[in-house]
Order: C-alpha cells, then sequence, then structure tokens
C-alpha cells in the first residue's frame, strides 16, 4: 500500500512539473491579403523649410517682420499591385506667413514704406511614390520607399509693386520651382481595424522630415 502512495505521489509530481514547462504557444499576427486593394491617407508634418522659415525674424529701423508656419498638410493614395509592392501619389501644401510691422524698401533717401501687412506663401508639392512593404499583417505595416513630383511656390503679397518683391526675395530664403525627388527610409501603418490605421513615417526630402496621421483601406 504504501508503495502505491508513492508511486502516486511521483505520477502527481512529475506531471505537475510537466505542465509547469510546457511552453505557451504563441500566436503570430497574421499576414494579410491586400493586392488590388487602395489606402486612402490624410497627414501633417513638420519640414526642414518650415523650420527655416519659422526661425527667421528681424527688428531694425528699415525692416521689421516675424514669420509663422503651419505644419505641411499631405492627402495620399496608394494601390497594392501586390502584397509587397504599391504605386501611389500625393498632394502637399505648407502655409508661411511673414507679418510685417515695417518694411521700407525701393529708393533710400526716399523709401516707399509699409506697416501691419501679412505676405503669404504656400508651398506645393505634388508627385508619385513607389513603397515596398517589409512586413504586413493584421497589427502593422512597415514599409520603405521613394517619392518623386515637383515642387512650386504660390506667393500673395500685400503690394503688386516689383521692387516690394525683389526686397522680400532678397530677404528670404530661396524659393526655387523645382523637380524633387525624397527617400522614404521606413514608414508605418498601425491597423486599429481591417479599415482604419494610424500612420507614421519619416521622410528625407520635401515634403515634410516626419509625419503622421490616419488611413483607410477599401
Amino acid at each position: 500500500m504504501k508503495k502505491i502512495a508513492l508511486i502516486l505521489c511521483l505520477l502527481v509530481s512529475i506531471t505537475t512539473i510537466a505542465q509547469k514547462k510546457k511552453p505557451t504557444e504563441k500566436v503570430k499576427p497574421k499576414r494579410v491579403e491586400e493586392q488590388g486593394k487602395l489606402v486612402a491617407g490624410i497627414h501633417a508634418g513638420i519640414s526642414l523649410s518650415g523650420i527655416a522659415y519659422e526661425a527667421l525674424e528681424r527688428d531694425t529701423a528699415t525692416i521689421s517682420y516675424t514669420t509663422s508656419v503651419k505644419p505641411a498638410v499631405q492627402g495620399t493614395l496608394d494601390y497594392f499591385l501586390s502584397n509587397k509592392v504599391t504605386i501611389g501619389f500625393f498632394f502637399s501644401v505648407q502655409q508661411m506667413k511673414i507679418n510685417i510691422s515695417h518694411w521700407e524698401y525701393g529708393d533710400t533717401l526716399n523709401p516707399t514704406k509699409m506697416h501691419d501687412k501679412v505676405a503669404k506663401m504656400n508651398r506645393t508639392y505634388i508627385g508619385g511614390k513607389f513603397l515596398y512593404h517589409f512586413k504586413n499583417t493584421e497589427k502593422i505595416d512597415i514599409y520603405s520607399g521613394l517619392r518623386a513630383g515637383l515642387l512650386f511656390w504660390n506667393n500673395k503679397l500685400p503690394s503688386s509693386d516689383p521692387l516690394f518683391a525683389t526686397s522680400l526675395e532678397d530677404e528670404l530664403l530661396p524659393q526655387l520651382n523645382r523637380p524633387s525627388i525624397g527617400l522614404i527610409p521606413i514608414g508605418f501603418r498601425f491597423k486599429f481595424t481591417p479599415q482604419i490605421a494610424a500612420n507614421l513615417e519619416i521622410n528625407a526630402s520635401s515634403p515634410h522630415l516626419f509625419s503622421f496621421g490616419g488611413c483607410y483601406t477599401f
């Protein structure tokens, strides 16, 4: 009887130890099938040009102004050619303001004077992009890519006088209408549902250094 009880205790101990050592199975997020789908997004970000213009200000006897810059706002639409590759286009606008307290321009002996005016400058960037998706599951999408397009400025000045426009251009940073190519080192879509996701993206050129926003897949 004692031997039977000892054997039963031993079996219970072995079973308990085995249950404790049994590994917990990890459930990996499932990969998703998104070929043929569209992803629309709206994003806001900080640009290098915006940082530079935000730092501009001057307060002298002839020129006095401050600046204000809004984030670069961007709309995107991407199409999944396959589960790994998307192509798409984007449209971005960033507004910058020069708040003029006092500005003298033209003839140095008898200058034209301006007070309490605002100069508005919109930087627009439109183009296409190519993305490669390293990992795309139910929870997260990780990608890198390239974007290319045209960048141009549209200014609304408080005076049509060409002398003022020249004076403003001499004071501010260069505004060049030009082609632009940018690298997207890494971007993320954090998925809440199969349709709705948050987006975070780092960019090595225009229209922003990094951005955040939301996406909808349909």
